[in-house]
């Protein structure tokens, strides 16, 4: 791992192995084993995970771009579920979409997003005709 001289040494990460959420629900737990073979914990609140979590994309597409310049990799899931649910008091639709292991997102979309991907979705191929996909910029 390459270092500046005044960053602090970090501890390398080989394995995420379990994971709890604390009492109370404040905070989330996460456990993982280091490159030296020891176990650590690093308990984190509830709003720094979840700006983790919209950040975790961003960075592992960053990694890719780094790693391939031609930036044709993208860091992708598979679909494993999806559900629609109108929200109460008509303010929207959220759309749930998630993994076969068990990762789950949600988007709100107001009618113009819910048009725009419904126009998108209908316009989609079949599965039966090929198509190439670059990476939008």
């Amino acid at each position: 791992m390459d270092l500046a001289p005044t960053d602090r040494m970090p501890i390398e990460g080989q394995e995420l192995t379990t994971w709890a959420v604390l009492p109370g629900g404040r905070q989330i737990r996460l456990d993982f084993v280091a490159a030296d073979g020891r176990a650590h914990s690093l308990v984190l609140p509830f709003e720094t995970l979840s700006g983790l979590m919209m950040t975790l994309p961003r960075m592992l597409q960053s990694a890719l771009d780094t790693r391939f310049a031609d930036g044709s990799l993208r860091v992708v899931q598979r679909l494993g579920a999806w559900r629609l649910e109108q929200l109460e008091g008509d303010v929207g639709l959220l759309l749930k979409l998630g993994t076969t292991d068990g990762f789950e997102v949600a988007f709100v979309l107001n009618g113009e997003h819910a048009g725009s991907l419904g126009t998108a979705l209908l316009a989609a191929p079949d599965d039966n005709t090929p198509t190439l996909m670059g990476r939008p910029n």
